[in-house]
């Protein structure tokens, strides 16, 4: 931290790349995606490097997630594809819960920090699978943490290796949770995590049901929208991912990014006056500028990471 600390100015991008969005000005388009820093236990650090965090998902209960026996039951919830540059996962929303990740916030909004704003992803999945709980966890998130969000917040329904959360992907819940955000956090930036589409090209049918979900969002309120998440896959269907303990699994890395600029073209000529946050497949400053190309307001960062480390910002 004291290195990125007084080194920061590299990767300051001067006032050039600084971009408004909401009431908050970014010190620049590049974003840490969501899942990095699930506990938003290296918030300061990464301030000094991206224009933007996107800490998460957070949930109200501690959770341990999809589990994995790698040494009595050779199971795993990740693989790293090093050849195709990807990662594949099902971990199931692993987080250390509510408390923890409020004594984090706190200390970061009060100590030594960058210029990066906090963008939070959060998901009301709890071990009650109802359309209630998960709207009353997202409540006492969206409350106890405002009070530590610059930026705004980011409700995430898009995991693919949690059931439950296929239910809550129609319009109908989409409304009831843009209402939540409007009640509780007016003042802060809302943004949805949109997936990926499941094959090239698209279904007519599977683009009309991701435009009108983005539609309801932004008509009642919504600013952002993440495209996308990880892309689920079969994981019996594959030699590397034979030792999952789940059946569904999300694909993130390279192979991603076709499927992330045909969503984000096609979000965009819909709502051209939405901002989009790119992720999935972003491994250079030409892929990030083709994604701008193609409609995208910011970008955000993750699995080129694992592979490339910072200097790629």
């Amino acid at each position: 931290t004291n290195k990125l600390r007084q080194n920061s100015s590299y990767f300051d991008p001067g006032d050039q790349l600084a971009i408004k969005i909401g009431n908050c000005k970014l010190n620049g388009p590049v974003g840490l995606a969501a899942g990095f820093d699930k506990n938003c236990d290296v918030l300061e650090p990464t301030s000094y490097i991206f224009g933007f965090l996107n800490p998460g998902s957070v949930l109200k209960n501690p959770r341990t997630g999809i589990p994995q026996r790698p040494k009595s039951e050779g199971t795993v919830r990740i693989v790293v594809d090093d050849e195709r540059e990807a990662i594949i996962n099902a971990q199931g929303y692993p987080q250390k819960g509510l408390d923890y990740t409020i004594k984090n916030l706190k200390k970061f909004s009060e100590g030594q920090r960058g210029n990066a704003n906090i963008l939070l992803n959060f998901s009301g999945i709890t071990d009650t699978y109802t359309e209630d709980a998960v709207l009353d966890s997202c409540k006492e998130i969206l409350t106890r943490t405002a009070p530590y969000i610059d930026l705004g917040f980011e409700e995430n329904r898009t995991s693919p290796n949690t059931d439950f959360n296929k239910v809550l992907q129609t319009p109908e819940f989409t409304e009831k949770i843009i209402d939540l955000m409007n009640a509780h956090v007016p003042g802060k930036v809302k943004a949805s995590k949109i997936s990926p589409y499941s094959k090239l090209p698209p279904s007519d049918e599977e683009r009309q049901d991701k435009l009108e979900s983005i539609r309801v969002f932004y008509e009642n309120g919504g600013q952002v929208v993440t495209l996308g998440n990880t892309r689920p896959i079969d994981t019996k269907s594959a030699k590397i991912t034979k030792n999952f303990a789940s059946g569904v699994a999300g694909e993130s890395g390279r192979p991603l990014f076709p499927y992330m600029l045909r969503l984000v073209e096609d979000v965009h000529k819909a709502f051209p006056d939405l901002a989009i946050v790119a992720c999935g497949g972003i491994f250079s400053g030409e892929d990030a500028w083709k994604a701008y190309e193609k409609g995208a307001t910011l970008v955000s960062l993750y699995t080129v990471l694992t592979f490339h480390g910072f200097g790629v910002v």
